[in-house]
């Protein structure tokens, strides 16, 4: 088994595509609940659905103009999505939800900045409104059974702690997440940083894969699964994550040889 209290240089720690690398797991892992939380407008709770046709997926969307579209959404009914109008969080109750600015009826990145958090300077807040946060351990209770495998997406502008904090009471189910970080307090001056989300996740049970970009970035994507997975599912996940990194190394080739070739 992996020791998940090897050093961040292990190899181990690979740098891939790590929406990739969720998506192939998912049936890998024999995954049968998919949350995707903080969904924007429900493309990544497609690409799951696609990736793992049995299994239900949730779309957890607390921004009440992204939710519209997506309960208006034909693709995600047709698919069987469950729009979630809930914030996942680490208690059950409501909270002040910020809400930035953007073209909603576009492809305008601001439609996924809003936060539980409230932002300064660019990304201030235009609006504020209450919304109802769930901790994910209570939703898990209400929908499927107690061994049903999951998988989570969690993508709240700064909020990753607090959605992780949210599903331990259900964090045995958990085989496989996606959770987006951050190493400095870019959202909310008190924020919970990487070394704080991987240090939870660590005592829960599970142990890093991979990231997309290097620790050192103010913001980046990394996957984690459980460190008491199966022999059969290890060599599954151990498959796809060389196959994932070899992807990504072939991709960066070209680049590498036209950074080397300027010097």
């Amino acid at each position: 088994m992996w020791n998940s209290s090897r050093p961040r240089s292990d190899p181990m720690a690979r740098i891939v595509n790590t929406s990739r690398l969720f998506r192939g797991l998912l049936a890998a892992l024999r995954v049968e609940i998919v949350c995707d939380v903080g969904s924007m407008d429900g493309t990544d709770a497609l690409a799951f659905a696609a990736a793992a046709p049995a299994s239900r997926v949730f779309a957890f969307e607390p921004n009440p103009y992204n939710l519209r579209r997506m309960q208006a959404s034909p693709a995600l009914r047709e698919r069987g999505i469950q729009v979630v109008p809930l914030a996942a969080s680490d208690r059950n109750g409501t909270a002040d939800f910020f809400i930035v600015g953007a073209d909603y009826a576009a492809g305008d990145v601001r439609r996924g900045m809003s936060s539980l958090y409230e932002r300064s300077g660019t990304w201030r807040a235009e609006q504020v409104v209450s919304v109802s946060t769930v901790r994910l351990d209570t939703f898990l209770g209400r929908n499927g059974t107690a061994t049903s495998r999951v998988a989570l997406w969690i993508d709240t502008e700064g909020k990753a702690f607090e959605v992780i904090d949210g599903f331990q009471g259900a964090a045995r189910r958990v085989r496989l997440l996606h959770v987006e970080v951050e190493s400095s307090a870019c959202i909310g001056a008190s924020q919970r940083l990487y070394p704080d989300v991987k240090t939870l996740l660590n005592r829960l049970g599970f142990v890093e894969l991979a990231t997309d970009a290097p620790a050192d970035r103010d913001q980046f994507n990394a996957v984690f699964v459980r460190r008491d997975l199966s022999a059969g599912d290890w060599l599954r996940v151990g498959s796809h994550l060389l196959l994932s990194w070899l992807r990504y190394r072939a991709a960066a080739l070209p680049r590498l040889r036209a950074g080397s070739g300027k010097r």
